[in-house]
Order: structure tokens, then sequence, then C-alpha cells
């Protein structure tokens, strides 16, 4: 980039500062252990827990996906939101609101449907995380129809997932503001048999379920289900604001499984109160991300895109 540093196109010149984040969001925090021991929330306060994580494991072996209840309520949801969209305003890609504690924190209320999925000792790959902006306005997309790792052995044979995308929307969502979408694996005239040839066929369009959902309710989906985001209408009164991380059982080696140059030098991590990601790690991670999504940002960001790309390859590890 030839621009100055003081050019009003480079957003994150003091990206590499933690007090520069702190000053865009006092309210939030960013410390080395973002799960560090808390309250329980979400699943985990469910007096009825062992009957809900059954019916979502139910769902997901069957259907490839779960819709789950509230992780975190309504006002926490808007306060992330609005974080959200305060680094959009300023031309950051939303991504890096995985800098603060709160964005990782709010996943930990899915953890027994976590176990249940994919077994004790879980993890996650630190580079595995992407966030949305899709604005409130007639048009505007999520990403199109795809399956995110079309390999037959990412899932088991008996119907549980080796990975699972969660997604964790902090807007409420709806098709007027392009909810997520997705082709049940039972209805899924591909599913197993085809899914790592592309196959895209739907059969019967009425098999095509919306997935509304309140700010706060995760939805997750095992990496072969086909799924895609909507398109936003003129009725859209929020944006579509969410979060997605990989969470992948202890068998599974993404470096094996799913080869990204961007995943370089990192290792998965257990995702649970030791979980250590201090400042410099997760802006390493947060450059990994943007290194495997390249090609969303020019399009989202075409005013600060090689600001972004300058922020990757000066943060990005190498393996």
């Amino acid at each position: 980039m030839n621009a100055p540093l003081e050019h009003a196109h480079w957003p994150l010149r003091d990206a590499h500062e933690i007090g520069f984040w702190r000053t865009l969001n006092p309210d939030l925090t960013i410390s080395a252990r973002p799960l560090a021991p808390q309250p329980a929330t979400g699943l985990a306060r469910d007096p009825a827990v062992a009957g809900t994580v059954a019916r979502l494991a139910a769902d997901t072996v069957r259907e490839g996906y779960f819709q789950a209840p509230p992780v975190i309520g309504p006002a926490h949801a808007a306060r992330l939101a609005r974080a959200v969209e305060g680094l959009v305003q300023r031309g950051i890609p939303p991504v890096f609101c995985l800098v603060y504690d709160e964005f990782w924190s709010m996943f930990a209320g899915l953890d027994p449907l976590l176990r249940a999925l994919l077994g004790d000792g879980y993890r996650m790959m630190p580079t595995d995380i992407w966030a949305w902006h899709v604005a409130a306005r007639e048009g505007s997309t999520g990403w199109g129809p795809h399956r995110d790792l079309p390999r037959q052995d990412a899932v088991r044979a008996n119907g549980l997932p080796r990975l699972l995308n969660v997604w964790l929307p902090l807007t409420d969502v709806s098709p007027d503001n392009a909810c997520m979408y997705v082709l049940p694996a039972h209805l899924d005239p591909n599913f197993p048999q085809h899914v790592d040839g592309g196959e895209f066929s739907l059969g019967d369009w009425q098999n095509i379920r919306a997935l509304p959902a309140q700010a706060g309710s995760p939805l997750g989906w095992n990496t072969q289900v086909l799924h895609w985001g909507g398109r936003s209408s003129g009725r859209a009164a929020v944006p579509r604001i969410s979060v997605g991380i990989y969470f992948h059982s202890d068998d599974c080696d993404l470096h094996d499984l799913n080869p990204d140059v961007a995943r370089q030098g990192f290792a998965s991590l257990p995702f649970g109160p030791a979980l250590e990601l201090p400042f410099a790690t997760r802006l390493e991670a947060i450059a990994g991300a943007i290194y495997m999504y390249n090609r969303r940002i020019p399009g989202d960001f075409p005013a600060t895109w090689e600001a972004v790309f300058a922020f990757a390859r000066q943060h990005r590890r190498a393996g």
C-alpha cells in the first residue's frame, strides 16, 4: 500500500496496540483467558438440560443441523452487536470483534451440547472464525450456497459430526434480513454419498428451510450440510450481525482434514476455562482468518481492503 500510515483509509494503523481496542469499546475486555471460570450460562443453566441436549443432538444426527435456545440474553447480544456495528462504520471487518473476550465466551453456554456432539475435550482452531454484518438494505446478502467441508469423513458413520460450524446471531434474523437457509441432510439427495463431488441439486425445493433466530440463539451444522445466507429485503429493520466458530472433536486434525496455509503455525486448542488466547495470538488468528476468507474482503470493504490485507500480511503467523 502506497498511502502513508496516517491516511484516512488506514483504519488498522494502531491495531497492534491493545489500548486502541480498549478505547473503541471500553465496556468489553481483553484478557489472556477469555473463558476464565464464570457463572453458568445458556444450556448449562437449563433445568431440563439433559432433555434439551438429547433433542438437539438427535436433530443434528438426523438433519445435520440444530437450532439452540439463547445462550446470551438480548441486552448482552445488543451490546455486542453495537460493537460490531462500530467496527464496520470505521471500515474494519467484523471478524476483528474477536479481539474481545466476550465474543469467545458467548459460545461457552453451548458446552453441554458440544460435548454431546463432539465428545469431551472438543477443540477449536483459532483461525477458524468469522463474523458477518449484512446491511439492512435491499439486496444485501450472506454467503451463497455451499458446504463448509464436503468430505465424508467429517461426519461419523453414526451421524455425529467430527467438525461443527456454530453460528451465533447478535441481532434477530429473519427472511427479511438474510437469515440462514439449509437443506436438511436427510432430505438432501446428495447426502452423504456425493457431498464431496460438489453436487448441489435440490430435488424438491420445498425441502429448503429458512432458519429465523432470535439474537443470542445459536445455529450449528455439520460441514457437509448445504446452507447459505439469504438476501435482505427493503423491510429489513436491522442488519444481520453474527459470529461463527468451527469446533471439532479431539480426534479430528484440521491440518490433515482440510489443509490451508492460513492455519500454518497454529494448533487446535481445547475450548474451556483454561483456553489461553493472549492479545497477540488473537491478532494472528484474525490475520489467519482474513487469509482464509480473503475473497470476501474487497467487496465488503472497498475503501479499506488494502489496509486489511496489509494487517494480515504483518500479523500472519508462519508455520
